[in-house]
């Protein structure tokens, strides 16, 4: 499975659980960590390259939302909390490198985040 294939094939309803066996289709999850560090840009890289170009695609269709002036991106996926996104006053914890964010939202703001 492809990237297109994840698109097309994630149903409109799903769990966090879900989503990663889905993605997992796609990429190997574990690998991610086990890449060197060079690896791990270039595959940021990629990954940041798609979301522009999504965005871009999102924005030329007028389907990119704003408030107060501002973009309004979407997320299904489950919770990650990296540096750019975890509240500023919790530690990092890196549970997520074995589960892919499977119930990490619940940890930091409750409830069913999928």
């Amino acid at each position: 499975m492809n990237l297109i294939g994840f698109a097309k094939g994630l149903p409109e309803e799903f769990t966090e659980q879900e989503f990663v066996d889905l993605i997992n289709r796609v990429i190997d999850l574990k690998q991610v960590a086990t890449l060197s560090e060079r690896e791990r840009l270039n595959l940021f890289s990629g990954a940041q390259y798609l979301a522009d170009y999504i965005l871009l695609a999102q924005e030329a269709k007028g389907e990119v939302e704003t408030r107060d002036g501002r973009p309004v991106l979407g997320y299904d996926g489950p919770y990650i909390p990296t540096i750019l996104q975890r509240p500023e006053e919790a530690a990092p914890d890196f549970a997520a490198l074995d589960n892919f964010g499977v119930g990490e939202g619940e940890k930091y703001f409750g409830g069913d985040d999928a």
